[in-house]
């Protein structure tokens, strides 16, 4: 480590580190200079957070979506289990029904009732709990490319795929 020599009043040398001298000699450039005052080694960051208490959140008004009380209902569709509300619309896996027609999915595996705060979660399927849906179109899922390749052996393959998709909209839950 650089050590430097340094002659106080008493003219005694006393041995101060090379950063306690560049830190002396920054000192004296942000002394002259204030706009150069923020290190270049670690420049300042602006963080912007909020608490909740400085958020401004409209009162919920009646009769709008979110003010009502939603009751949730957790469904298998398609190989995979979806939470689901009155009104949503989900895309799932191709189902063999047409446009416009009504299904009824009976593999519920949970139902919230937020009114009387009831909670049934069933063994594997709830009981006499059915999620009536309307089947609103049939489409294709964004195409997914499969690029497959063996370095150095010129060997490369490239297939694209889109996955059939129905679209739903649920009507009713009932339990």
């Amino acid at each position: 480590m650089m050590r430097a020599k340094l002659t106080g009043k008493s003219g005694m040398a006393a041995v101060a580190p090379a950063r306690a001298r560049q830190a002396t000699a920054r000192a004296a450039v942000h002394a002259l200079c204030p706009a150069r005052a923020v290190s270049a080694r670690r420049p300042e960051r602006s963080v912007r957070s909020y608490s909740a208490a400085q958020a401004e959140v409209p009162p919920l008004e009646e009769g709008s979506v979110a003010y009502e009380k939603q009751d949730y209902a957790v469904v298998e569709l398609g190989g995979s289990q979806v939470i689901v509300e009155v009104g949503g619309v989900y895309d799932t896996n191709r189902l063999d029904a047409e446009p416009g027609s009504t299904i009824k999915l009976n593999r519920v595996l949970l139902v919230k009732n937020q009114e009387s705060n009831d909670l049934r979660l069933g063994k594997p399927y709830v009981e006499n709990a059915t999620v009536e849906a309307e089947i609103v179109q049939h489409k294709k899922a964004k195409k997914v490319v499969v690029f497959k390749m063996q370095p150095k052996k010129h060997t490369r393959s490239k297939v694209g795929h889109r996955q059939h998709q129905t679209t739903i909209k649920v009507t009713k839950i009932s339990v």
